[in-house]
């Protein structure tokens, strides 16, 4: 068995994050992810804690070594089971392989944690992956592990890029939301002063006998 575990230190709120996190594919950093699919979805009234269940498919990236050994198909696939919590603001995400299973286990947990840094609001995105091949004393056995955890440490930063990409999108739109916002309110002054303009001449014309027949 062997493990690999990364650690990202992301200068965004938690909220902006796990929007993100769900947003993550299709990206152009991560062009091995071929699908996602929403299995489930739901929140629990007691706790309003958000349970999502998503299959995603991946194509695979084996040594050319390796596929001659075993027989590796192009595309595998992967269940994902996440739990975010709104309340106590964590993020949980536990992925394991469909594919291969007689081959190799794979179990790779995702958390988003929200910690106060020294320019505001930051979160931690640690990911953890164990790799387990079936009969782990032999030499094909090594070579999927090593493979297995080769591939993730790749696809780990590609995943990291894409996340980064989407936050920025994300800030973008919230941005330029925001500064049409700004500029329908400044109509709606204009158009209000405007008003108030004509109302008061009117007014004034009434009352020096200017205005009507």
């Amino acid at each position: 068995m062997k493990f690999t575990e990364n650690q990202y230190l992301f200068s965004h709120p938690f909220s902006t994050i796990t929007s993100a996190n769900f947003q993550k594919y299709p990206n152009e950093h991560s062009s091995h992810v071929l699908s996602v699919d929403i299995l489930s979805r739901s929140v629990d009234p007691q706790t309003s804690i958000l349970r999502s269940e998503r299959l995603v498919s991946v194509k695979q990236s084996a040594p050319a070594l390796l596929r001659r050994l075993l027989p590796i198909p192009e595309i595998a696939y992967f269940r994902e089971v996440s739990f975010l919590d709104p309340r106590a603001k964590s993020f949980k995400a536990i992925s394991s392989n469909l594919s291969m299973r007689a081959i190799v286990d794979v179990e790779e947990t995702c958390e988003l944690i929200p910690q106060q840094g020294a320019e505001g609001t930051e979160t931690v995105f640690r990911q953890r992956a164990e790799v387990s091949a079936l009969g782990a004393l032999s030499y094909a056995a090594r070579l999927v592990e090593e493979a297995a955890v080769a591939s993730f440490n790749a696809n780990s930063w590609k995943g990291r890029m894409g996340l980064e990409a989407v936050v920025d999108k994300i800030v973008k739109e919230a941005e330029g939301f925001q500064q049409t916002v700004e500029e329908l309110e400044a109509g709606l002054r204009d158009m209000e002063a405007g008003l108030k303009e004509g109302l008061e001449a009117g007014i004034e014309g009434l009352r020096k006998g200017s205005v009507g027949l």
